[in-house]
């Protein structure tokens, strides 16, 4: 009797499972499906030509009450050594233009910007930038994951837990220029880090540790600050989502991209968004096509298809994904 209570329970997973690919419409949505996914390695170019740019300047960083703290000082060291670290680039010491930055105490915490004070270091300095810093989001939290699977079966043991810990660091930069005083690049660099901890059967999980997660996030942050000046390669991943309405001409668009033929899969992946008229298979197809515009930096594009990919179907939550990383 106990095997068959076994057997009935893992009959009726399997239907469930047969069940939420029917609804799905995607196989590939459950399975991951590894001819869907794609891996790019790509050159990317800087945002700033440093061979027009002599100096650069950092204004004090600030946490996100307007303050300076540990982190604060933390992230102006990251962004200090990897500005020293570009050839070409020279960094002024904050003592020798001291004077002016107090200035800025105030415009740090207004969000404006005083273009007078800015051209009157680009007068002393020549070509240049000013850097701002402000810390938006610090934060670190844990939660505990308990696996079940066991308990599938009719295991009455105790299971196994781990706790997941999240760690969260956002900082806005501004980045002006020293003779014009326009606004260069104003932009959150993100970054967020997952991290598993062992698991245990009984007692109670100890803490993970806070300070390993920061410094992995914060290193994130300046080498994504370091990447603004440098060309420097990205590994972009597009796991493409799967309908059995296009999956013979997703697979030929695929097929193209690892071809390297990017203008031929580009393309194919544009038809059969264009193309496909069931409400669930266009956002899947919007989501693709959407995945790829972001990829070539066709952000407001991208947007657009990713909202109305949400639209027409609100289960596709992979389209927040993307909204979130553009607004």
């Amino acid at each position: 009797m106990k095997k068959l209570h076994i057997y009935s329970l893992l009959i009726l997973y399997l239907t469930q499972i047969n069940m939420t690919i029917s609804q799905n419409n995607s196989i590939g949505s459950f399975f991951n499906e590894k001819w869907s996914k794609i891996t790019y390695m790509v050159d990317k170019q800087p945002i700033f030509d440093i061979s027009n740019i002599k100096t650069v300047i950092i204004s004090e960083i600030v946490n996100n009450i307007n303050g300076v703290d540990n982190h604060a000082f933390d992230i102006y060291d990251e962004f200090a050594n990897n500005i020293t670290g570009i050839e070409g680039l020279t960094l002024v010491d904050r003592s020798k233009t001291q004077a002016l930055l107090k200035e800025f105490k105030f415009q740090q915490a207004s969000g404006l910007v005083n273009e007078d004070q800015i051209r009157k270091l680009g007068d002393f300095y020549g070509s240049g930038l000013i850097i701002f810093g402000r810390i938006q989001t610090d934060n670190f939290t844990q939660s505990i994951e308990e696996d079940k699977s066991l308990k599938i079966f009719g295991n009455s043991g105790s299971s196994n837990k781990k706790l997941i810990g999240y760690y969260s660091l956002d900082v806005n930069l501004k980045i002006i220029d020293l003779e014009t005083a326009a606004i260069l690049f104003s932009k959150t660099l993100k970054s967020k880090i997952r991290r598993t901890g062992p698991n245990y059967s009984s007692g109670t999980l100890p803490n993970l540790d806070s300070t390993e997660f920061y410094q992995i996030a914060k290193e994130d942050i300046g080498n994504q600050f370091k990447e603004l000046f440098i060309l420097h390669q990205k590994e972009y991943e597009i796991d493409f989502q799967t309908h059995r309405k296009f999956n013979d001409d997703l697979k030929k668009a695929i097929n193209l991209l690892e071809i390297d033929d990017f203008k031929g899969g580009y393309a194919k992946i544009k038809d059969i968004a264009k193309n496909t008229k069931d409400e669930k298979a266009r956002s899947f197809a919007l989501y693709n096509l959407s995945k790829m515009q972001l990829f070539n930096g066709e952000y407001e594009e991208s947007l657009k298809n990713a909202k109305e990919a949400y639209m027409l179907n609100p289960k596709n939550d992979e389209c927040l994904t993307i909204i979130k990383e553009l607004k």
